[in-house]
């Protein structure tokens, strides 16, 4: 599409205070502020080495005017030693009344430039001072003169050590060189000799050395703390991007937990809807389509799992329970759960394992070849599948092989990413949300172990996990694991317990609660549906043994949450009542807080059996608990 028309420029000038770019003016300032902050950090080590410098130049001046003093013993020495002494003592006063005024903790990484301003002047008058040594700590008449290039060495000697105090500045540079190097070339051309001159010419290229050298210092001293500074500005960025990751990561994190929360309601809803809908529906012409259904809000309800899988893996509540498995019983398991499929498909499935026997956790070591398997032959339209074992020292390594379509150099190191599908572009649910890598991989580091893959594209894929099969050390407590996958739709319904429950629903959403009654009710002698904390307390207080058992939703509308107020229930009943704490929620602290309340937790969208068996499995287990 082509730019739209504009107008033709006009002749005039533009106006001559033509108002910056933002970015122009942003990076101005950003100069500016650098340029400052380079001025006072330079500021600070003239003042810091200035102070630093003044006990060495006072021991210097003593030993100096001593020694000539009692070689000599020239009134005029002892003038000089009065001269420096003063301008020492009056730099020595100018330095403490700075630091008075500009303390450290006020000023702790740079000083303003109006704390030096003294340093100028003083520093003139102390080398004028210096500058007046060769004049008056040598007689006039010659008498001493062999004690001159002593006394040279030593003025060279102090040039060359002063370098560090004043190179910062170029202005200290030639206020202390100029007057100290002028005066003894002068002293020395006073001579008269060759020597003398020479003497002299030397004396002044040896202070334009030192000037050069100072001032070469002062170059790589701005450009290191040039460089310093851009440093602390990088590492500044990269924190504040870090903590801006990290808000985005919680805002993320935030949002897919309310999603997956609203949406797991109506889905809980669902399952259970279509699972009374096929139950009452044994026998009419409409039950295959009621199986459909039923089938169809299983499928997601397994996606939805999925995605609960990675928040309770974060969440810290699934914990591996090692014990002695045989690999190939496991083996076993990963063959009675694919071969069907796989002879469906036309793919030859085939296992070879040595006869070993790990400590490891082997629910969690099966999710993990079932997902290996399950890609494989998903992506595998001919050939086979190859799952085997083999040690390796202190591990084993397990790996799945097939002859499928392969991974893409590029996409091999993502395919254990959240969300993402090699195969997969137009995100066709039926192949899934791409987060069973994902699992596998957090799997993977609860056991200890790796996971990894090589593929050829076109021609297979290997994925394979290194896990160590020694005993553990220390065993943990067992948490409840994750969740098993979905019973079929004509799953028996499991024994009731000794007498029909009467049970109470509470939860806020009235759809979810009558679904919940509308699956209970052939199963129970009473369901109760409330949808506040305050109706569910006011039948418990009007019947405190009218009810077995409990099923809270986690997530209330009021004040309470589940867990608060099934307490409450229990203190009004009198008792403590089985109770399922039924959630949607996947964020991490809210599963953690929901595992830490001892409630058994079950999480939406609940399989309708599994929610029956599990309600008489309680009230069996209350029964039968000694009173």
């Amino acid at each position: 599409m082509s730019a739209p028309p504009t107008a033709a420029p006009e002749a005039t000038a533009p106006p001559a205070a033509w108002p910056a770019a933002p970015h122009a003016r942003e990076s101005h300032t950003v100069a500016a502020e650098r340029d400052r902050y380079v001025r006072e950090r330079l500021n600070f080590q003239v003042f810091t080495l200035g102070r630093a410098t003044q006990a060495v130049a006072l021991v210097a001046a003593v030993l100096l005017w001593g020694a000539f003093y009692w070689a000599t013993r020239d009134v005029r020495v002892l003038v000089w030693a009065a001269l420096v002494h003063c301008a020492q003592a009056l730099r020595y006063a100018g330095f403490a009344g700075t630091a008075r005024r500009y303390p450290a903790s006020r000023y702790p990484d740079a000083l303003p430039s109006e704390a030096i301003r003294h340093v100028l002047p003083l520093l003139l008058m102390t080398s004028c001072a210096w500058g007046a040594a060769p004049w008056l700590l040598t007689p006039a008449n010659g008498a001493h003169d062999a004690q001159l290039p002593v006394l040279a060495i030593f003025l060279f000697g102090m040039i060359a050590g002063s370098i560090p105090a004043i190179m910062p500045m170029p202005a200290l540079v030639g206020v202390w060189l100029g007057p100290l190097a002028l005066s003894l070339a002068a002293r020395f051309a006073w001579l008269g000799s060759a020597q003398g001159w020479v003497t002299a010419i030397g004396a002044l290229l040896f202070a334009a050395t030192m000037a050069r050298f100072a001032l070469a210092q002062r170059r790589l001293l701005v450009a290191e703390l040039r460089g310093q500074l851009e440093r602390e500005e990088l590492t500044a960025q990269l924190v504040t991007r870090t903590r801006e990751l990290q808000r985005l990561n919680q805002e993320r994190s935030r949002f897919f937990a309310a999603a997956s929360h609203d949406l797991r309601q109506p889905v809980h809803a669902l399952a259970l809807f279509s699972r009374s809908l096929l139950r009452d529906l044994q026998g009419h012409a409409a039950q295959p389509v009621a199986q459909r259904v039923v089938q169809s809000t299983d499928a997601v309800s397994g996606l939805l799992n999925a995605m609960l899988d990675i928040s309770r893996i974060d969440a810290g509540t699934v914990v591996p329970r090692p014990t002695d498995v045989a690999v190939d019983e496991v083996f076993m398991r990963v063959a009675q759960l694919f071969e069907p499929r796989a002879q469906e498909a036309g793919l030859a499935l085939r296992f070879h394992t040595p006869p070993a026997v790990m400590r490891v956790d082997g629910e969690l070591l099966l999710r993990i070849l079932a997902n290996f398997v399950d890609n494989a032959i998903k992506y595998t339209p001919r050939g086979g599948v190859l799952v085997a074992a083999r040690p390796r020292g202190d591990w084993m390594r397990l790996a799945v092989w097939d002859t499928g379509i392969g991974i893409a150099d590029d996409q091999i190191a993502h395919v254990f990413d959240e969300f993402y599908q090699a195969h997969n572009p137009q995100r066709d649910v039926a192949r899934g949300l791409g987060i069973g890598l994902s699992i596998v991989r957090r799997l993977a580091h609860l056991l200890g172990g790796e996971v990894a893959v090589r593929s050829r594209h076109g021609r297979g894929t290997v994925f394979w996990l290194d896990v160590p099969c020694r005993a553990a050390a220390q065993p943990q407590a067992p948490l409840p694991d994750l969740a098993a996958p979905a019973p079929p739709a004509d799953a028996a319904v499991p024994a009731a317990p000794i007498s029909a429950p009467r049970v109470l629903v509470l939860d806020d959403e009235s759809q979810v609660g009558e679904a919940v009654r509308l699956w209970l009710a052939p199963h129970c002698a009473r369901v109760q549906v409330t949808t506040t904390a305050e109706q569910a307390c006011a039948h418990v207080a009007a019947e405190p043994g009218g009810f077995d058992a409990l099923v809270v939703d986690y997530r209330l509308s009021g004040a309470l949450n589940g867990i608060e107020a099934a307490a409450q229930l229990w203190q009004l009943a009198g008792r403590t009542l089985p109770t399922i704490l039924v959630t949607g929620d996947t964020d991490p602290a809210r599963v953690r807080a929901a595992y830490d309340s001892g409630l058994t937790v079950m999480f939406k969208p609940v399989q309708p059996e599994a929610l029956l068996q599990t309600l008489h499995a309680l009230i069996r287990a209350d029964v039968a608990r000694p009173a």
